[in-house]
């Protein structure tokens, strides 16, 4: 080990202990790495209630991961998830540093493992909405097709009395 490694170690321990491997991707996921995590919620999706569905249902999947939330938020917003991770005998963490922000785009609400599992889609929006969504026009087309058919219909047998 060079002089200068042994130097830059000891002035890092002095000034805040050990180094940390992408502090801002642990802030943002409440203190782990996004490579590890499964869903993640934000503050603005936590009054959903297909939030919660989700959780269950990765909770469903993983029953061996563990539910991390955002201390500093309202106990209403997170006492939904705290009873769904209880319910389900889950382990859950709370962090409440400072550092871990509360406006509508951080993450009130990570499930993530202790090891890597490089999910794709891990964000609520991205990762549920989307089928709902997909559900929602597909109920609207066939809504449409209905009332197109009625018309026809009402069209068609107006003409077949003309004709009888």
């Amino acid at each position: 080990m060079s002089q200068d490694d042994v130097s830059s170690r000891l002035e890092q321990s002095t000034m805040g202990g050990t180094p940390k491997v992408n502090p801002d991707e642990q802030r943002e996921y409440l203190g782990t790495f996004k490579e590890r995590v499964a869903l993640c919620i934000k503050i603005k999706d936590l009054k959903n209630p297909d939030a919660i569905k989700a959780l269950q249902t990765e909770i469903d999947k993983n029953h061996d991961y563990q539910v991390i939330i955002n201390g500093n938020l309202d106990h209403d917003l997170i006492s939904p998830y705290l009873k769904t991770a209880s319910s389900n005998n889950v382990k859950f963490i709370i962090r409440t540093d400072s550092f871990y922000r509360t406006s509508d785009d951080d993450y009130g609400i990570v499930y993530a493992n202790n090891q890597s599992i490089n999910e794709s889609q891990i964000d609520f929006e991205d990762k549920y909405k989307q089928v709902s969504n997909t559900d929602t026009k597909k109920e609207d087309n066939t809504d449409t097709k209905k009332e197109d058919n009625t018309e026809n219909n009402s069209v068609l047998s107006k003409l077949k009395k003309l004709f009888k």
